[in-house]
């Protein structure tokens, strides 16, 4: 018989007891739909947690910090004399130096600490206002205007928070855009003990708004890393404390791998922290609970399995006069196990197909999670990928195969004779 032949065969059998091949596809259709709901899920959280954590941070980028000596978990001998506190460890511009030449590393940017006194326009009141140095390429949630491709801020340019767009004098954060915007920072002059400040003007480029992905937001100013400088060395000149900082941004080469750079850095005596820490703790977690899942649907897929096998035998039972007259009239014994295992492979794609299609249909559901969650609009937790459901109807026929075996290869040795005589 040619394959055709028997596909079509095994098709019409299974026709024949469509109630019976209904329940068997069903009993495998809770598993598939529990694997795929699993893993789409687990891609879907995956794929959020990758945007959160590119909205909270650079994961590009390295926060290196002074080594700090280990605590002893031990109480010291007492000698006397009462401890001092000294000042905390800071890093100057030789370190700045000598991070910049680890391999890896494209760009370093001390962390610069500045106090803003006020700010205004022309025409408005003068408001207290926070300031910020933007020296990572951390993607921000934009209500106007626009930054370049690298997240970054042009020196004489400013962004502006949606919160202060009505005391600047604007009716609409679009309205900003273009304008400029005037920030005042003192100086403290320590022989005189005189306050004497400047005036620098910006450009409103863009108006940042606050996002679900972010996890702590705080409407400030923020400006770039060259006016950052500019204006630490005026506040802190004379100080004692200029070029002291209490950390360093690294920004790595796109070719640059994240975990060497970071030893590297480690191995050049500093302490270094980057997002790509939480990004594989949460990965791991999230991996898990998919895995637990996955793994109850595979139980389900395992109970299906002794669905099958009862099915295709009872098949056999019905069925044995037409398997002695299929052999009567020269049908081979390899023909007739492979018409109950294409029956087989029938039920399971069946049972995939149904599984799969109701799983998929839950992501229609994605728009009522996300504001039940109250998560950002258009965020999808339940993402599916056409191949890993193909994969598993794939899957699914084989094992659904590989249960119908036996009772296959019991049909395929009845005897012809015996089988036309029985009733």
């Amino acid at each position: 018989m040619k394959t055709r032949d028997i596909v079509r065969r095994a098709g019409s059998s299974l026709r024949h007891a469509k109630i019976r091949t209904l329940l068997t596809s069903l009993a495998i259709s809770v598993g598939a739909f529990t694997v795929t709901v699993a893993l789409a899920a687990g891609t879907g959280t995956q794929a959020y947690t990758d945007n959160l954590i590119k909205s909270n941070g650079d994961e590009r980028s390295l926060s290196i910090f002074p080594k700090t000596d280990e605590q002893s978990t031990t109480p010291k001998e007492y000698t006397g004399s009462s401890p001092v506190s000294g000042k905390g460890a800071s890093l100057g511009d030789a370190d700045v130096q000598k991070i910049s030449k680890i391999s890896g590393i494209e760009s370093v940017t001390p962390t610069y600490s500045l106090s803003a006194t006020y700010m205004m326009r022309a025409g408005t009141k003068k408001y207290q206002a926070d300031v910020n140095i933007k020296s990572d390429r951390t993607a921000m949630t934009l209500e106007a205007g626009s930054l370049p491709s690298t997240n970054e801020i042009a020196a004489g340019n400013i962004v502006v928070p949606h919160e202060y767009i009505g005391v600047l004098g604007f009716k609409q954060p679009s309205d900003a855009i273009g304008k400029t915007v005037t920030v005042h920072f003192d100086k403290l002059s320590r022989d005189s003990f005189e306050t004497v400040g400047e005036d620098k003007v910006f450009t409103i480029v863009a108006v940042n708004k606050q996002s679900s992905l972010q996890l702590r937001y705080q409407p400030i100013l923020q400006i770039s890393a060259t006016d950052g400088k500019a204006i630490y060395d005026y506040q802190h000149a004379g100080s004692g404390e200029q070029n002291s900082y209490g950390g360093i941004t690294a920004r790595l080469t796109d070719a640059a791998d994240v975990d060497k750079t970071k030893q590297a850095v480690k191995d050049a005596g500093y302490e270094v922290f980057s997002l790509k820490d939480i990004q594989q703790v949460l990965f791991q977690f999230i991996d898990v609970v998919k895995w637990g899942v996955v793994g109850f649907g595979f139980l389900a897929i395992l109970a299906s399995v002794f669905g099958i096998i009862n099915t295709q035998y009872i098949s056999v039972l019905e069925r044995t006069q037409q398997i002695g007259l299929m052999k009567a009239l020269g049908a081979r014994r390899r023909d007739i196990g492979r018409l109950f295992r294409y029956e087989a492979a029938w039920v399971g794609f069946l049972g995939g197909m149904i599984g799969t299609g109701f799983a998929v249909a839950t992501s229609l559901l994605n728009p009522w999670i996300a504001t039940t969650l109250g998560l950002e609009k258009g965020t999808q937790l339940l993402l599916f990928k056409p191949m890993t459901s193909i994969v598993l109807v794939a899957s699914l026929m084989l094992v659904a195969v590989a249960a119908g075996y036996f009772p296959s290869r019991k049909a395929a040795k009845l005897d012809p004779i015996e089988a036309l005589r029985t009733e």
